[in-house]
């Protein structure tokens, strides 16, 4: 994807990027702060800038595939305070001199950079640097999953297929609060092995209408409707994004069954449409219409979008812009495909349902089994 992207060399400031091209983990905290980053060539061995200190030592103690010579002390600019120019300018003559020992000239050669601030990209460019966009390379290569990532994407889907029993059957009471809910499910998931368990999202009664992408100390009642949004729990940075929603306390109600019947039967339509050369386009037409429609933007409602080493992961799929300008969906792409419905605006219910599948030839491959609720749907048969 480099060399169709015409960059002769890659700058990594993310962390999910970093891993992807070298295996080495930050915990996320220094995920975007440029206090590490990554030189990745076309014919050469990536090259590490670490930062200096215990966490050089750690990464050349649990990292013996980094080669010593391929790894230098990282300049951190980015909160130099006064000092951010010129600690700026050592770090892009650090990012010129090593693409210089590797064969890239990058006053004409492309450096593409995955992201950076305004004020370092003005000073790279004022020190001639022939800097680009890189994330249309970095995101076409992750696109396809190999057998290993779809390896760790089952197991993180498998730890969201037990969270949820037991959030359903063990937690989630009348009496709790959503937050504490929060606790409970992300506790256990850092206790099934999770590296990172953070994107827990608890809505109940009320606030699933508009529905609350959050938690709150709001108190879970008999007869509420709860959705449960996991995502984000990572094994080995690899992530699984589910949603389930249930009734709690007492049997639904003919209007609670109706909107679960309705959301189910779209999430099933939009899977339907998956397959080895349809498009993002056939995705989104199986949606209603909604503001993506009327603002041609994304609302993030009903919604698909790729997943893997991070939870967006390659491109987003909307009704605001998909049909008009559609991706290709290949064999191996892993997605999660979200649906949403509710009974009326301001009403005290909704339900969202996502499921993660990784497309296949003919179809798709369903990695997320955690139940559907028969009382709205019916049996379903594995």
């Amino acid at each position: 994807t480099m060399k169709k992207h015409d960059l002769a060399a890659l700058l990594l400031n993310i962390g999910d990027n970093i891993r992807y091209a070298n295996g080495t983990w930050d915990y996320a905290w220094k995920g975007n702060n440029t206090s590490r980053y990554l030189l990745v060539f076309q014919d050469e061995e990536p090259y590490f800038f670490d930062t200096v200190g215990m966490d050089s030592h750690v990464t050349q103690l649990y990292c013996p595939w980094i080669p010593q010579d391929r790894l230098g002390p990282a300049i951190t600019y980015r909160y130099a305070a006064k000092g951010f120019e010129p600690m700026c300018r050592r770090y892009w003559d650090q990012i010129k001199q090593v693409c210089k020992e590797n064969g890239v000239d990058v006053s004409k050669d492309k450096l593409g950079v995955d992201t950076t601030d305004i004020g370092a990209y003005d000073i790279g460019k004022s020190m001639g640097l022939n800097i680009a966009p890189g994330g249309g390379a970095i995101n076409e290569a992750r696109y396809v999953k190999g057998p290993d990532e779809l390896e760790c994407l089952k197991i993180a889907c498998a730890w969201g297929d037990i969270a949820y029993w037991r959030a359903k059957y063990e937690y989630i009471k009348p009496g709790i609060r959503e937050r504490e809910v929060l606790g409970k499910v992300t506790d256990y998931l850092y206790q099934l092995g999770a590296q990172y368990a953070w994107g827990t999202n608890v809505a109940s009664g009320g606030n699933t209408n508009p529905y609350i992408r959050a938690f709150t100390d709001k108190v879970i009642r008999p007869g509420d409707m709860v959705t449960l949004d996991l995502n984000s729990n990572q094994y080995y940075g690899y992530v699984q994004d589910t949603c389930r929603s249930w009734v709690v306390g007492r049997k639904m109600t003919t209007k609670q069954k109706e909107v679960y019947k309705r959301c189910y039967e779209l999430l099933q339509n939009t899977l339907d449409r998956i397959k080895a050369g349809a498009t993002t386009s056939d995705i989104a037409s199986a949606w209603p219409v909604y503001y993506d429609d009327k603002y041609k933007t994304c609302s993030l409602v009903q919604f698909t979008h790729t997943i893997g080493l991070g939870l967006y992961e390659g491109f987003w799929v909307s009704q605001g812009f998909s049909k008009e300008y559609p991706e290709e969906l290949q064999e191996n792409m892993y997605l999660a495909v979200e649906t949403w419905a509710q009974d009326q605006p301001g009403g005290d219910c909704s339900v969202r349902l996502e499921d993660n599948v990784v497309v296949t030839k003919n179809g798709y491959q369903l990695f997320s089994l955690f139940e559907f609720e028969e009382e709205a749907v019916g049996f379903i048969e594995s």
